[in-house]
Protein backbone atom coordinates (compact mmCIF):
# COMPACT_ATOMS: atom_id res chain seq x y z
CA UNK A 1 0.00 0.00 0.00
CA UNK A 2 1.09 3.75 -0.53
CA UNK A 3 1.29 4.99 2.96
CA UNK A 4 1.38 8.83 3.74
CA UNK A 5 2.06 9.85 7.31
CA UNK A 6 1.05 12.96 9.35
CA UNK A 7 2.66 14.20 12.32
CA UNK A 8 4.34 16.67 14.29
CA UNK A 9 5.34 15.80 17.29
CA UNK A 10 8.01 13.95 19.16
CA UNK A 11 5.42 11.34 20.23
CA UNK A 12 4.92 10.48 15.80
CA UNK A 13 8.49 10.14 15.27
CA UNK A 14 9.03 6.68 16.86
CA UNK A 15 5.46 5.54 15.16
CA UNK A 16 6.62 6.84 11.80
CA UNK A 17 10.48 5.07 12.18
CA UNK A 18 8.26 1.94 12.88
CA UNK A 19 5.83 1.78 10.05
CA UNK A 20 8.67 3.11 7.49
CA UNK A 21 10.40 0.09 8.57
CA UNK A 22 7.83 -1.90 8.03
CA UNK A 23 6.39 -1.04 4.86
CA UNK A 24 7.92 1.86 3.72
CA UNK A 25 6.33 5.50 3.56
CA UNK A 26 5.80 7.77 0.15
CA UNK A 27 5.77 11.27 2.31
CA UNK A 28 5.55 12.41 5.59
CA UNK A 29 3.14 15.84 6.21
CA UNK A 30 3.44 17.91 9.29
CA UNK A 31 2.37 21.16 10.51
CA UNK A 32 4.13 24.37 9.02
CA UNK A 33 6.74 25.09 11.64
CA UNK A 34 6.32 28.96 13.20
CA UNK A 35 9.03 31.57 13.23
CA UNK A 36 10.16 31.33 16.91
CA UNK A 37 13.37 33.50 18.95
CA UNK A 38 14.49 37.42 18.76
CA UNK A 39 14.91 36.35 14.99
CA UNK A 40 11.71 35.06 14.36
CA UNK A 41 13.34 32.06 12.54
CA UNK A 42 11.61 28.46 12.09
CA UNK A 43 13.11 25.50 11.98
CA UNK A 44 12.03 21.78 10.87
CA UNK A 45 10.59 19.90 13.69
CA UNK A 46 12.87 16.60 14.33
CA UNK A 47 10.33 14.37 12.46
CA UNK A 48 10.63 15.81 9.41
CA UNK A 49 14.81 16.13 9.38
CA UNK A 50 14.52 12.54 9.83
CA UNK A 51 12.29 11.89 6.83
CA UNK A 52 14.10 13.89 4.59
CA UNK A 53 17.41 11.65 6.10
CA UNK A 54 14.95 8.61 5.31
CA UNK A 55 14.13 9.89 1.63
CA UNK A 56 10.65 10.24 2.68
CA UNK A 57 8.95 13.61 0.68
CA UNK A 58 7.74 15.84 3.49
CA UNK A 59 5.09 17.70 3.45
CA UNK A 60 4.36 21.11 5.29
CA UNK A 61 1.03 23.21 4.00
CA UNK A 62 -0.66 25.91 5.83
CA UNK A 63 -3.64 24.76 6.01
CA UNK A 64 -3.57 20.71 5.10
CA UNK A 65 -7.13 20.89 4.08
CA UNK A 66 -6.45 23.62 0.87
CA UNK A 67 -7.05 23.41 -2.98
CA UNK A 68 -3.66 23.76 -3.58
CA UNK A 69 -2.69 20.91 -0.91
CA UNK A 70 -5.70 18.49 -2.25
CA UNK A 71 -4.11 18.55 -5.65
CA UNK A 72 -0.84 17.56 -4.23
CA UNK A 73 -2.48 14.95 -2.40
CA UNK A 74 -4.28 13.52 -5.78
CA UNK A 75 -1.08 13.42 -7.41
CA UNK A 76 0.50 11.27 -4.72
CA UNK A 77 -2.22 8.12 -5.01
CA UNK A 78 -2.14 7.10 -1.63
CA UNK A 79 -3.91 4.16 -0.21
CA UNK A 80 -4.12 4.97 3.41
CA UNK A 81 -3.27 7.90 5.67
CA UNK A 82 -1.84 7.54 8.93
CA UNK A 83 -1.75 10.39 11.90
CA UNK A 84 -0.90 10.87 14.47
CA UNK A 85 -0.43 14.25 16.76
CA UNK A 86 -0.86 16.17 13.74
CA UNK A 87 -2.64 19.22 15.09
CA UNK A 88 -5.21 19.67 12.13
CA UNK A 89 -8.29 18.18 11.41
CA UNK A 90 -8.96 16.71 8.20
CA UNK A 91 -11.76 17.53 5.84
CA UNK A 92 -14.14 15.14 3.80
CA UNK A 93 -12.28 16.26 1.12
CA UNK A 94 -9.26 15.02 2.45
CA UNK A 95 -9.86 11.75 3.28
CA UNK A 96 -11.64 10.54 0.45
CA UNK A 97 -8.48 10.86 -1.54
CA UNK A 98 -7.01 7.89 0.14
CA UNK A 99 -8.32 4.47 -1.62
CA UNK A 100 -9.07 3.03 2.06
CA UNK A 101 -9.45 5.99 4.22
CA UNK A 102 -7.40 7.44 7.10
CA UNK A 103 -6.66 5.73 10.06
CA UNK A 104 -5.76 7.87 13.74
CA UNK A 105 -3.45 6.57 16.44
CA UNK A 106 -4.41 8.43 19.35
CA UNK A 107 -3.11 7.98 23.55
CA UNK A 108 -6.39 7.60 25.17
CA UNK A 109 -8.63 4.73 25.90
CA UNK A 110 -11.28 6.52 23.66
CA UNK A 111 -14.12 7.77 23.70
CA UNK A 112 -12.05 9.01 26.94
CA UNK A 113 -9.74 12.26 26.46
CA UNK A 114 -10.60 12.84 23.28
CA UNK A 115 -8.59 16.35 22.20
CA UNK A 116 -4.95 17.78 21.92
CA UNK A 117 -3.77 16.45 25.50
CA UNK A 118 -4.87 13.22 26.12
CA UNK A 119 -1.82 11.97 27.77
CA UNK A 120 -1.69 14.97 30.29
CA UNK A 121 -4.88 15.50 31.22
CA UNK A 122 -5.22 11.35 32.58
CA UNK A 123 -2.04 12.23 34.56
CA UNK A 124 -3.94 15.39 36.09
CA UNK A 125 -7.05 13.84 36.61
CA UNK A 126 -5.08 10.86 38.79
CA UNK A 127 -6.06 7.84 36.43
CA UNK A 128 -4.61 4.42 36.87
CA UNK A 129 -4.61 3.58 33.31
CA UNK A 130 -4.70 4.81 29.76
CA UNK A 131 -3.73 2.92 26.49
CA UNK A 132 -4.36 3.77 22.56
CA UNK A 133 -7.41 3.82 20.13
CA UNK A 134 -6.82 3.34 16.42
CA UNK A 135 -9.89 4.14 14.91
CA UNK A 136 -11.10 5.29 11.21
CA UNK A 137 -11.10 9.00 11.10
CA UNK A 138 -14.02 11.44 10.25
CA UNK A 139 -14.80 15.04 10.35
CA UNK A 140 -15.36 15.30 13.93
CA UNK A 141 -12.07 15.20 16.41
CA UNK A 142 -11.75 11.42 17.65
CA UNK A 143 -14.93 10.67 16.68
CA UNK A 144 -14.20 7.11 14.37
CA UNK A 145 -14.96 3.86 14.60
CA UNK A 146 -12.07 1.85 16.26
CA UNK A 147 -10.03 -0.48 14.79
CA UNK A 148 -7.77 -2.01 17.72
CA UNK A 149 -7.33 -0.39 21.72
CA UNK A 150 -4.67 -1.65 24.13
CA UNK A 151 -4.84 -0.50 28.24
CA UNK A 152 -1.18 0.47 30.28
CA UNK A 153 -1.27 0.88 33.59
CA UNK A 154 -0.17 4.49 34.52
CA UNK A 155 2.37 4.39 36.86
CA UNK A 156 2.51 6.71 40.20
CA UNK A 157 5.66 7.68 38.94
CA UNK A 158 5.08 8.14 35.36
CA UNK A 159 5.50 11.26 34.31
CA UNK A 160 4.25 12.73 30.72
CA UNK A 161 7.78 12.58 29.63
CA UNK A 162 8.13 8.55 30.58
CA UNK A 163 4.12 7.47 29.49
CA UNK A 164 4.17 9.36 26.36
CA UNK A 165 7.66 7.26 25.57
CA UNK A 166 5.31 4.32 26.11
CA UNK A 167 2.40 4.96 24.30
CA UNK A 168 4.41 5.66 21.56
CA UNK A 169 6.06 2.42 21.17
CA UNK A 170 2.55 0.65 21.94
CA UNK A 171 1.40 2.80 19.46
CA UNK A 172 4.33 1.72 16.70
CA UNK A 173 3.35 -2.02 17.56
CA UNK A 174 0.02 -1.91 17.29
CA UNK A 175 -0.31 0.10 13.81
CA UNK A 176 2.33 -2.30 12.08
CA UNK A 177 -0.29 -4.68 13.34
CA UNK A 178 -3.28 -2.83 12.28
CA UNK A 179 -2.07 -2.29 8.57
CA UNK A 180 -1.56 -6.04 8.48
CA UNK A 181 -5.20 -6.97 9.30
CA UNK A 182 -6.13 -3.88 6.64
CA UNK A 183 -3.89 -5.38 4.56
CA UNK A 184 -5.58 -9.01 4.73
CA UNK A 185 -8.92 -7.64 5.19
CA UNK A 186 -9.98 -9.13 7.97
CA UNK A 187 -10.27 -6.20 9.99
CA UNK A 188 -13.52 -4.89 11.85
CA UNK A 189 -14.23 -1.63 12.98
CA UNK A 190 -16.86 -0.60 15.55
CA UNK A 191 -18.91 2.58 17.48
CA UNK A 192 -16.93 3.84 20.00
CA UNK A 193 -18.87 3.53 23.30
CA UNK A 194 -18.90 4.29 26.71
CA UNK A 195 -18.63 8.44 28.44
CA UNK A 196 -17.24 10.71 26.29
CA UNK A 197 -14.40 13.36 27.87
CA UNK A 198 -12.03 15.71 26.46
CA UNK A 199 -8.43 16.98 26.73
CA UNK A 200 -8.34 20.30 25.27
CA UNK A 201 -4.82 21.71 24.48
CA UNK A 202 -3.12 23.30 27.83
CA UNK A 203 -3.66 27.07 28.55
CA UNK A 204 -0.73 28.87 30.12
CA UNK A 205 -2.91 29.68 33.38
CA UNK A 206 -3.18 26.11 33.66
CA UNK A 207 0.61 25.19 34.23
CA UNK A 208 0.85 27.15 37.31
CA UNK A 209 0.34 25.73 40.77
CA UNK A 210 -1.94 26.18 43.22
CA UNK A 211 -0.21 24.71 46.36
CA UNK A 212 -3.73 24.95 48.23
CA UNK A 213 -4.93 21.87 46.04
CA UNK A 214 -4.32 18.49 48.07
CA UNK A 215 -0.95 17.39 48.14
CA UNK A 216 -1.77 14.30 45.54
CA UNK A 217 -3.36 16.73 43.04
CA UNK A 218 -0.58 19.16 42.85
CA UNK A 219 1.99 15.66 42.24
CA UNK A 220 -0.37 14.69 39.48
CA UNK A 221 -0.55 18.10 38.21
CA UNK A 222 3.90 18.00 38.21
CA UNK A 223 4.22 14.74 36.77
CA UNK A 224 1.88 15.80 33.76
CA UNK A 225 3.78 18.81 32.85
CA UNK A 226 7.20 17.12 33.15
CA UNK A 227 9.40 17.57 31.20
CA UNK A 228 7.72 20.26 29.46
CA UNK A 229 6.35 22.44 29.60
CA UNK A 230 6.71 22.36 32.96
CA UNK A 231 4.44 23.16 35.97
CA UNK A 232 5.58 26.94 37.43
CA UNK A 233 4.92 29.03 40.72
CA UNK A 234 6.82 31.99 41.79
CA UNK A 235 9.76 32.59 44.15
CA UNK A 236 11.45 36.22 45.29
CA UNK A 237 9.17 37.50 42.59
CA UNK A 238 10.31 35.27 39.40
CA UNK A 239 9.30 32.04 37.52
CA UNK A 240 10.45 28.80 38.89
CA UNK A 241 9.71 25.41 37.33
CA UNK A 242 8.90 22.04 39.11
CA UNK A 243 10.14 19.63 36.93
CA UNK A 244 10.07 16.76 39.40
CA UNK A 245 8.88 16.29 42.94
CA UNK A 246 7.35 13.20 45.22
CA UNK A 247 5.01 12.76 48.00
CA UNK A 248 6.60 14.10 51.87
CA UNK A 249 5.52 13.06 55.19
CA UNK A 250 5.10 16.48 56.62
CA UNK A 251 1.90 18.59 56.97
CA UNK A 252 2.98 22.02 56.30
CA UNK A 253 1.21 25.41 55.17
CA UNK A 254 0.57 25.54 51.52
CA UNK A 255 3.53 26.84 49.82
CA UNK A 256 5.93 27.04 52.72
CA UNK A 257 9.29 25.84 52.04
CA UNK A 258 11.38 23.88 54.94
CA UNK A 259 14.66 21.60 54.36
CA UNK A 260 14.88 19.35 56.35
CA UNK A 261 17.51 16.16 56.18
CA UNK A 262 19.10 17.27 53.01
CA UNK A 263 15.10 17.30 50.99
CA UNK A 264 13.22 20.14 50.50
CA UNK A 265 10.29 20.12 51.50
CA UNK A 266 6.91 22.05 50.20
CA UNK A 267 3.47 22.35 51.55
CA UNK A 268 0.59 21.50 49.75
CA UNK A 269 -2.75 21.11 50.88
CA UNK A 270 -3.08 18.78 53.95
CA UNK A 271 0.65 17.54 53.16
CA UNK A 272 4.13 18.22 51.11
CA UNK A 273 5.53 17.36 48.58
CA UNK A 274 9.66 16.82 48.43
CA UNK A 275 11.51 19.04 45.61
CA UNK A 276 13.70 16.88 43.78
CA UNK A 277 14.40 19.18 40.49
CA UNK A 278 13.91 22.84 39.55
CA UNK A 279 14.76 24.65 36.88
CA UNK A 280 15.01 28.88 38.23
CA UNK A 281 14.05 31.43 35.65
CA UNK A 282 16.73 32.15 33.53
CA UNK A 283 18.72 28.87 34.57
CA UNK A 284 18.98 25.19 33.63
CA UNK A 285 17.36 22.35 35.65
CA UNK A 286 19.27 22.04 38.88
CA UNK A 287 18.89 19.36 41.78
CA UNK A 288 16.59 21.02 44.90
CA UNK A 289 19.92 20.30 47.03
CA UNK A 290 21.49 22.87 44.44
CA UNK A 291 18.59 24.70 45.11
CA UNK A 292 19.02 25.11 48.36
CA UNK A 293 22.31 25.93 48.67
CA UNK A 294 22.48 28.65 45.83
CA UNK A 295 19.60 30.39 47.34
CA UNK A 296 20.55 30.02 50.46
CA UNK A 297 16.81 28.74 51.26
CA UNK A 298 15.79 30.65 54.78
CA UNK A 299 12.77 29.24 57.20
CA UNK A 300 9.51 30.32 56.75
CA UNK A 301 10.34 31.24 52.63
CA UNK A 302 7.15 30.36 50.50
CA UNK A 303 6.69 29.20 46.88
CA UNK A 304 3.35 31.15 44.92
Amino acid sequence: MTLLFFGSTDFSLPILQRLHDEYGVLAVVVSKPKPKGRGLKSSLPEIARWAESAGMKVCMPEDPNSGSFISELKALEPDLYVLSAYGHILSKDVLDIARIGGINIHPSLLPKYRGAAPIQRAIMSGEEETGVTIFFMDEKIDHGAVIAQRCIPIEKDDTFGSLATKLAKLGGDMIVETIHTIESGGYRSVKQEGEVTYAPKLKKEEMMIDWRQEALKVYNHIRALSPYPGARTRFRDKELIITLAQLGDKNLTPGALLVDSRKLYVGAGNGSLVLLELKPEGRKIISALDFVNGYRIQKGEIVG
